[in-house]
């Protein structure tokens, strides 16, 4: 890794930072204080068993213990500094056993940088490198690399100790060369530094004024007031007076730590996850509501079916009546009195003709069942929905919101998967469905990702997308499931315009591919049942 693009890299992250427990500052003080615990203590244990979190235990010369817990999730890190910690007795594994029982000789903050070095004896050094969600715990011999805890940082591994010393020149000379840019000298101090500066006066000050009130930060940092504050944007811990409110204050840098990664969660993560949850069931409470009010204006006259019914009737009636090959006929209206022009199908004969009336009256009865069926199911949902954003609403704690955090889970699924799969995907009630995109998308869906067991739909007798209801574990599909996939096959078909479409739905196991056949066509073997749905894109 270069010098210059790393030092770049790191300084970015550093003015992005929100978080100052893991600010160099911070750091030099918990450097401090660890230096006065940790010297000649003998690493005792160090271990992991929890994804992203590392143990470290050491046996000072007094004969007590002292523990470090590093917790590196890619949402939030931080160390904790726990009185006593208990081993699970499986499901751990020991790491960087190398340096068991090895004395600590110094430990000392990097220059202008993120991370703590714990020196052993021997030349082995102990990096907590402490960079958001790219912090690692890393072992150096004699400066070179050895091993590191969070192996899915590949950039950690081409990493050096000497490395980590970031030299910058701030001296007053450099700060006058610099024109008084306090972020050319230090980095480190973040956004919170200077609007820390700004609340100071610090841009209508004098070169000379401006340096005065640079260093009479620098000094507060030595020993500042830890404050841990609620702010818009969560829980969060400071060097600086601050507008949020003010949760806890200490001067001990370990019980601030502790602290804040308790605050952190049973406030901060309750109020995270609160707030995601009411806009994603607002949004679902909101697009159920409009589907409803498209429903709704969409209503067939329930009528229709028998008006359809009538026509069928007086065909069969007036059959001597109605010439071969004609394209319409006009015929008594013996239901309404007078006469009536009624559309024939030249290819027809005038039974047949009546048949296809019929069939049209039964696909409308179905239709208005469907509609009906759905305006209920939907009113349902908008209730139930509703009823879970009042119950978001009213919970104080964490642990109230545990019911409700399946929506979470599957929105997460839902982007997850669309960000790792060719196919359009949809969720309804816990099942991922698979849309093709075109002709060659198609086979790659139906031929080399769903699975056997996994529901196959098509809309009948015309082209369009192959749509897979996935089922790993073998359950029967609930039929709204397959209603729902439906709607999507018929939508991404040529048969979207029309008012019902007939879809296939069968196992996988049943659809195969020849050589002679054109991308997306395929041989279906059994028809396992045909339902008819109104074509709908649904989200």
């Amino acid at each position: 890794m270069k010098r210059k693009d790393r030092n770049q890299e790191g300084t970015c992250l550093q003015i992005k930072i929100q978080f100052m427990h893991n600010n160099h500052f911070f750091l030099r003080i918990l450097a401090r204080e660890l230096r006065q615990i940790l010297t000649y203590a003998r690493l005792k244990q160090c271990f992991s068993q929890e994804k992203d979190e590392l143990v470290i235990g050491f046996e000072r010369q007094n004969g007590q213990d002292f523990w470090i817990k590093c917790s590196f999730g890619s949402q939030f890190s931080s160390l904790q500094f726990p009185d006593d910690f208990r081993r699970a007795g499986r499901n751990s594994v020991d790491l960087f056993s190398d340096l068991l029982l090895h004395e600590v000789q110094d430990v000392r903050v990097f220059e202008n940088e993120r991370a703590i070095g714990l020196y052993f004896l021997g030349e082995q050094v102990l990096v907590l490198k402490l960079f958001g969600n790219r912090s690692n715990v890393i072992l150096f011999q004699v400066g070179e690399h050895q091993g590191q805890f969070q192996k899915r940082l590949g950039k950690d591994f081409d990493l050096t100790l000497g490395q980590l010393d970031r030299t910058i020149d701030q001296s007053f000379e450099a700060f006058q060369e610099a024109e008084g840019d306090w972020m050319a000298l230090y980095p480190t101090l973040g956004k919170e530094g200077g609007n820390y500066l700004q609340r100071l006066g610090y841009t209508n000050q004098s070169m000379e004024g401006q340096w005065k009130l640079l260093q009479q930060t620098l000094q507060w940092l030595d020993e500042p007031q830890i404050s841990i504050v609620e702010t818009a944007k969560g829980i969060s811990l400071t060097l600086f007076p601050n507008d949020g409110e003010v949760l806890y204050q200490t001067k001990d840098v370990f019980d601030a730590l502790n602290q804040f990664y308790s605050l952190h969660y049973s406030v901060g993560e309750f109020r995270r996850e609160k707030t995601l949850l009411m806009e994603t069931l607002g949004k679902l409470h909101l697009k159920a509501i409009h589907y409803l009010e498209s429903l709704e204006k969409q209503q067939v006259k329930s009528d229709s079916s028998l008006a359809y019914e009538e026509i069928g009737n007086i065909l069969m009636a007036f059959l001597h009546l109605i010439p071969s090959g004609a394209k319409s006929v006009e015929l008594d209206d013996f239901y309404h009195g007078g006469k009536v022009t009624i559309k024939l199908n030249p290819l027809l004969s005038g039974p047949e003709n009546a048949e296809n009336y019929y069939r049209k009256a039964k696909n409308f009865s179905k239709e208005i069942a469907q509609w009906e069926a759905t305006i209920a199911r939907k009113k349902a949902e908008i209730i139930e929905l509703g009823t879970q954003l009042k119950g978001v609403e009213a919970a104080q704690v964490r642990r109230e919101l545990k019911p409700y955090l399946q929506y979470l889970k599957v929105q997460q699924s839902t982007k997850q998967s669309s960000e790792e799969l060719p196919f359009k995907q949809f969720v309804t009630s816990g099942w991922t469905i698979w849309v093709g995109k075109n002709a060659k998308n198609n086979d790659l869906l139906t031929l080399k990702y769903a699975k056997k067991f996994d529901i196959w739909l098509h809309a009948r007798d015309v082209s369009g997308s192959h749509v897979i209801i996935r089922n790993p574990q073998q359950q029967t599909v609930p039929k709204h499931v397959i209603e729902k996939a439906a709607e999507l096959a018929a939508h991404f078909s040529k048969r979207a315009t029309e008012s019902l479409c007939p879809v296939i739905v069968t196992a996988k196991k049943y659809v195969r591919k020849t050589k002679d056949l054109l991308p997306g066509q395929v041989i279906v073997d059994r028809e396992e049942e045909v339902v008819l749905v109104r074509p709908n894109y649904w989200e």
